[in-house]
């Protein structure tokens, strides 16, 4: 996921300001000099006059289209500028405002935001994505996007196939949001070649904002989609038979009505999305590390028996999940446990995280670790300050490789089951 988000940020930062001019100022229709009446290159007409004369005209031309008629004097270059910059923002609503929904459930919001353009009524916005000259005005973009709809959803409504569409789950929303940068940068190229001199002036603020907008529209889409895998993962994990079915059909009735708003009123769209992205960004964190947990214990063994080298330890460490707060560490954390270098020196759990400084915890020399084993999944248990910690991992290693590990890193390997009481499981799911 580091390396994709890396490589997308890349792509919208090294994209030249060409593609960024003008690509919000979509609803402004681009101001044309009428050149019929070119001069000759033999008259002696001072030529700059009137060259300022037609620069002048189409800014005011273009302000007037947006605030109404100016007086005879006509407005200075920093009023221009001014209004230009307002022209060139006003479109933010029209991008920002589908994420939400867009977030939840891709492929079918794609299909959502082609049919409004193909077959809306005149209210939908005209957009980059909607109106009548819409990037995904297609009738095969709309077959194409409902096509994988079905073959994406349809799996999410039972137990067995689930699986299955949860593992193309991100790959559906990195696939929509290269589809929203082509979208934005294509509609900034149409629109680049007659764009007005006051914003050609302003084009460094232009591509600037246009890559932040650009950035927030991928954050935006991770950060709620990775939210809503984490309760479709955890509705998939809880033994109710039909909850996966209503949950996804939850999801597309909620991501259709976000997009009737979108098409009603993109400001209020975006307001919306804003109120989403805040709650999601607030949980994200706690929500993420639940995900990297569930998924590592039910998965892991899987991929162990379709993958045997997945089943054989690189190194002498374990990845595993504190169950409880532990130093720094927050529950549910991916650690790595590994031995110290020096002889006798304990072991050390680390915590790698994106761009920040990795965070450690020692445990000593004479600390007493304990892996027992589980049904679904075994544990590390040790004794800190009169209080008992548990480390939980993967059923990954079969017991003779998980017996090896365990000499390897100097840890005791028990032969009992560990049991877990209801206060236990509570803890697991809390």
């Amino acid at each position: 996921m580091k390396r994709i988000l890396c490589l997308l940020f890349i792509f919208v930062a090294i994209t030249p300001p060409v593609y960024h001019r003008n690509g919000m100022a979509q609803d402004a229709e681009p101001s044309h000099t009428d050149n019929a009446n070119a001069t000759d290159p033999n008259d002696n007409t001072d030529t700059s006059a009137s060259s300022n004369t037609a620069t002048t005209a189409n800014s005011q031309h273009l302000i007037e289209s947006v605030v109404g008629p100016l007086d005879a004097d006509g407005v200075d270059a920093g009023t221009i500028a001014t209004t230009s910059t307002l022209i060139q923002t006003s479109g933010i609503t029209e991008l920002l405002g589908p994420l939400t929904p867009l977030a939840l459930s891709p492929f079918f919001g794609v299909t959502c935001l082609s049919a409004v353009s193909l077959w809306g009524p005149e209210w939908a916005s005209n957009s980059p994505m909607l109106g009548n000259h819409g990037a995904l005005r297609s009738e095969t973009i709309f077959i194409t996007f409902l096509a994988l709809t079905i073959i994406s959803s349809v799996p999410r409504f039972t137990k067995v196939s689930k699986p299955f569409a949860q593992a193309v789950d991100r790959l559906e929303a990195y696939a929509v949001i290269i589809i929203l940068l082509v979208i934005k940068i294509s509609t900034s190229v149409d629109t680049g070649g007659d764009e007005p001199l006051a914003v050609v002036q302003m084009g460094v603020f232009n591509a600037g904002l246009d890559t932040f907008l650009a950035i927030a529209m991928i954050i935006n889409i991770l950060v709620i989609n990775s939210v809503k895998f984490f309760f479709e993962f955890l509705a998939w994990l809880t033994p109710v038979p039909f909850l996966d079915a209503v949950f996804e059909l939850c999801n597309k009735a909620l991501c259709l009505g976000l997009m009737a708003i979108y098409a009603f009123s993109p400001t209020l769209a975006t307001i919306i999305n804003l109120a989403f992205f805040i709650v999601a960004l607030i949980i994200f964190r706690w929500a993420y590390r639940r995900t990297l947990f569930y998924r590592t214990m039910v998965l892991d063994p899987v991929f162990a028996r379709l993958w045997p080298p997945h089943g054989k330890p690189r190194t002498a460490e374990l990845i595993v999940f504190n169950r409880s707060e532990l130093g720094n560490f927050a529950a549910k954390s991916r650690l790595r446990l590994l031995r110290r270098q020096k002889e006798n020196g304990g072991w050390i759990l680390q915590e790698s995280r994106w761009w920040l400084p990795q965070r450690e915890h020692v445990l000593a020399p004479d600390t007493n670790l304990q892996i027992h084993l589980g049904w679904i999944m075994n544990s590390v248990q040790f004794t800190k300050e009169d209080q008992q910690f548990s480390l939980t991992f993967s059923r990954r290693y079969n017991a003779e490789t998980l017996r090896t590990l365990a000499d390897q890193m100097g840890i005791a390997l028990t032969t009992d089951t560990v049991e877990h009481n209801d206060a236990e499981r509570a803890l697991e799911f809390g």
